[in-house]
């Protein structure tokens, strides 16, 4: 199949079943065992849109890449001020809600495998982290990325922006830290060090499919290595060893079960609450997992909820999926029960 071609067919195919998402989304209502036909519909279009294209695995983390850099000027809807920063040379973004409550914070930890930069879905989800918290600023760090920078400069970059927000005034009770995959990852991390360090933690911690085990030894990498519609494998392929889909140049030769690196092994005592979100079909289902149980275990007060059918981040695919809906709702309770204790 030429490239051409293949344009083609993932183009007409991808309009087909955009047409059979708006249709079944306007006859199928309620609760169902199972997924959605909405998610499902848009899990199995992402199947076949990295597999024409020949995006399997690490592909799709490299054309995310290659596509991420742009001229375009994001702007903030009325009703928000914007404004950029450079704290030690780390860029920062902070989104101010007017007439909302300021002195709550939601720092994002943006995804993108630590390859990817700081881009204008992170704003917009910014928009909406303001919304549903009931009016709180937001943060988001453009922390270095690979190849360029490797472990720890990500969390360096993290820690620098937190030290910068405390001497801006927000208090730590008062900011809630969400990352999603490599942002996850970053999210739990950062909570690891300062709990070393012994300084006093955020108020709370939300996780969207993060990606804490760089050793790949959880059990998902296997059980769903075949399922994952992003990063796993087409039937007829042949696994290599320690497949896991997704590349690692962040790691730098720097030991992958490291819990600053890995949070998988990670001691979570002390941590403030916690919710974690995780699709049934990633391979990274079991790093989830696994936190939630360490951080149980650690008494820690957490919340696993665990999407089912559903893929690596799905929350940013669109609320006409009622899993996505849901995650949402999910948020909106957790920041604003969190915001108000």
């Amino acid at each position: 199949m030429t490239h051409k071609t293949r344009h083609a067919f993932l183009r007409y195919g991808l309009c087909f079943l955009l047409l059979q998402v708006l249709l079944l989304g306007s006859v199928f209502s309620g609760t169902v065992p199972g997924p959605s036909i909405q998610g499902v519909i848009v899990r199995e279009a992402l199947r076949m849109m990295v597999g024409v294209m020949e995006m399997r695995g690490s592909g799709i983390i490299d054309t995310g890449a290659a596509s991420a850099p742009t001229t375009k000027q994001w702007k903030a809807p009325w009703g928000f001020t914007y404004t950029k920063y450079a704290v030690n040379g780390v860029p920062v973004e902070l989104l101010v809600k007017k007439r909302g409550t300021p002195e709550r914070l939601i720092l994002i930890l943006h995804g993108g495998a630590y390859v990817i930069g700081l881009v204008d879905l992170y704003r917009d989800l910014a928009v909406r982290y303001a919304t549903i918290s009931g009016g709180a600023s937001v943060a988001l760090v453009d922390y270095r990325i690979a190849p360029e920078y490797t472990f720890p400069a990500a969390l360096e970059d993290a820690e620098t922006v937190w030290n910068w927000l405390l001497k801006q005034g927000y208090r730590e009770e008062n900011i809630i830290v969400v990352g999603d995959s490599a942002g996850g990852n970053l999210t739990l991390a950062l909570g690891l060090k300062l709990r070393d360090d012994g300084r006093r933690m955020p108020k709370a911690i939300l996780c969207m499919s993060p990606w804490a085990d760089m050793t790949a030894s959880g059990e998902s990498y296997r059980a769903n290595l075949y399922k994952d519609p992003m990063f796993g494998l087409l039937p007829w392929e042949e696994p290599r060893k320690n497949e896991s889909g997704i590349k690692n140049p962040y790691a730098g030769g720097h030991p992958l079960d490291d819990p600053y690196l890995s949070p998988v092994y990670g001691d979570y005592r002390g941590f403030p609450p916690m919710l974690i979100q995780v699709g049934t079909e990633e391979i990274l289902e079991s790093d989830a997992i696994t936190v939630y149980e360490k951080a149980k275990a650690a008494g820690v007060d957490v919340t696993l909820t665990r999407y089912e059918g559903m893929f690596h981040v799905f929350q940013i695919f669109g609320d006409f999926i009622p899993e996505v809906q849901e995650a949402w709702e999910e948020v909106t309770d957790f920041l604003r029960w969190q915001f108000r204790r």
